[in-house]
């Protein structure tokens, strides 16, 4: 049975004792995402860049040139956004699980485990479509039936709750494929029997805390840039701009801690 606050207080020390750790892990899936964004903010230039040729001749042929290569940097955007994820879950969970990787800022292993992250993530995608689809189609077809607006409410919070249901009933998946373990679905599946509902308490545990700190740190640069602006307007500005990374910094922590937490939810359950 999952112990909550324990593993919330106990996720909460390690992230705050091992932050740099923790950075070093997630800076490889950060430059992958970030060379996808700078493909993809060319190719909004490119694509905004035709509207300079005067020629009626010139603007088509360069249209069709542009539109080629911006549809070919969105792919490179794509598959490079999906590398990150993958990255991340491995790098992450490992980190969390088996304090691999901590120490080297670039962690790029281009493996099976790799691939078999990647057919896992399309499994669970597959699974939660086919199940929303499934939901969809009996409320949907309850109300064009029975035209009750109760039993249409009804049926939308059952499958609702249903939904969360299963992402707390897989929510070991990734971290059983990152360690390697055998049968990563079923064993998520059975290890979560009758734990759910702790879980998703301690998933709120962990909001909250992370919603604390994204309204601490919201008025420091509120207040520190609103006290600079009257030196400086530029000073200003620049307080401001503090918030893209403490933004950056917040998704870390609270990905950092939910990593954590899930990795002390197995080892509580499978030891």
């Amino acid at each position: 049975m999952i112990a909550v606050t324990k593993t919330f207080k106990e996720s909460y020390t390690d992230v705050r004792g091992h932050l740099l750790p923790w950075v070093r892990v997630a800076f490889t899936p950060f430059i992958i995402y970030l060379i996808g964004v700078i493909s993809m903010v060319i190719g909004f230039y490119l694509s905004g860049g035709v509207t300079l040729l005067i020629e009626q001749g010139a603007i088509q042929q360069t249209m069709e040139q542009t539109s080629a290569s911006v549809g070919f940097l969105n792919v490179i955007y794509q598959i490079l956004y999906m590398l990150a994820i993958l990255v991340w879950y491995l790098n992450g969970f490992r980190y969390a699980a088996l304090g691999e990787g901590g120490d080297k800022w670039w962690n790029l292993h281009l493996n099976v485990r790799l691939w078999k992250m990647f057919l896992y993530q399309l499994l669970v995608i597959v699974l939660f479509v086919g199940y929303g689809a499934v939901a969809a189609g009996i409320t949907v077809g309850s109300y064009l039936l029975t035209e009750s607006v109760f039993l249409t409410a009804f049926l939308g919070t059952f499958f609702g709750l249903g939904f969360f249901y299963l992402i707390g009933r897989l929510s070991l998946v990734f971290l059983n494929v990152a360690t390697d373990k055998k049968d990563a679905l079923m064993t998520s599946w059975h290890a979560m029997k009758g734990n759910v509902l702790r879980l998703i308490g301690l998933f709120i545990l962990i909001w909250l805390a992370i919603i604390g700190l994204i309204i601490v740190g919201a008025l420091m640069i509120g207040l520190s840039g609103a006290l600079l602006g009257f030196i400086s307007p530029m000073l200003g500005y620049l307080a401001f701009a503090l918030a893209i990374p403490f933004m950056l910094f917040v998704w870390l922590v609270a990905a950092a801690m939910t990593m954590k937490a899930i990795a002390l939810v197995d080892r509580q359950l499978t030891k």
